[in-house]
């Protein structure tokens, strides 16, 4: 099966491929920045350049394809990449193409807690490209994952560099938010699995790790790894506002925006065992596999 894949080259999409190529399916990579697929080895993949946001770059990497992994997604807003732009129209656009095409199955990696709530600018997004996807008319199946974690992560990245430079690490709000951090590869394995199940298709899946985690025992864990002992002090989120709104209106990439601060209060978890259960395979736990942050 030919499967086309938007945004191969980022962070999701570099571990994604690979399986793919595993579960012997033939691949195409739709890459907005030449270059970036030369992480894969030569001649493994075909390669189309182009964006999400134009409809006849889209068009032309269809043909032949018989199913899509949509991985492209705006996580902060950008100049030209709004979350409506990226995270709806770009899905959108994605969709019109693959109809045309006859796609047999559309795949959708969004997140857990996308919502019909407009408060939240970013959740809101991802869920109106779901509503698209829904809406389609084609067969196709949304994966919500938590919190990805893996090397080069943002989160657990960040998250090591406070560690790292402050004795007292501060947390934003109470730090009792639960999150389900998965591996990104873990979440990768489950993508090529589902291609081409029609058993999946018409479902929408959250996908998380093997434990639920306060972000206050994510620090512990990472500060255990980094073999520091570290506390933490709490910062009400309503300190927050003001010093994140002017980072954001002076930093191309400030390191957190006022839309994440909104959306510290919302559960990011998934049923404990869904991964076993459908996939067949236990996901690996944060703790022990993210010896990476050692040499943040």
């Amino acid at each position: 099966m030919l499967v086309l894949v938007t945004g191969a080259t980022g962070f999701l999409g570099r571990r994604v491929v690979p399986e793919l190529l595993a579960h012997r399916h033939e691949v195409r990579c739709l890459v907005h920045t030449p270059g970036r697929e030369r992480i894969f080895p030569p001649r493994s993949v075909d390669v189309h350049y182009g964006s999400v946001l134009d409809p006849n770059a889209v068009a032309a990497a269809f043909y032949d394809v018989e199913a899509v992994v949509h991985l492209v997604g705006a996580i902060r807003q950008q100049r030209g990449r709004t979350y409506d732009r990226i995270n709806r129209q770009g899905v959108v656009n994605v969709l019109a193409a693959a109809k045309d095409a006859g796609v047999k199955h559309f795949i959708y990696v969004s997140v857990i807690g996308a919502n019909s709530n407009p408060s939240y600018p970013y959740l809101y997004s991802k869920w109106r490209g779901e509503q698209a996807v829904v809406n389609s008319g084609l067969p196709y199946t949304i994966l919500q994952p938590s919190v990805l974690f893996g090397p080069g992560d943002e989160f657990l990245n960040a998250l090591a560099g406070l560690v790292r430079v402050f004795p007292l690490v501060p947390v934003v709000g109470s730090g009792r938010n639960r999150l389900q951090p998965a591996a990104a590869e873990d979440v990768a394995r489950c993508i090529a699995y589902t291609v081409g199940r029609e058993s999946l298709q018409s479902r929408t899946i959250e996908l998380g790790g093997p434990h639920q985690l306060a972000y206050n025992e994510i620090v512990a864990i990472v500060a255990r790894t980094m073999g520091k002992r570290r506390l933490r002090f709490h910062i009400p989120v309503w300190m927050m506002y003001p010093s994140t709104a002017l980072m954001q209106w002076l930093l191309a990439r400030p390191p957190v925006t006022t839309d994440q601060l909104r959306m510290l209060a919302i559960r990011s978890v998934a049923d404990v065992g869904v991964v076993e259960e459908i996939f067949g395979f236990t996901p690996q736990p944060l703790e022990g596999n993210i010896d990476y942050v050692r040499s943040v």
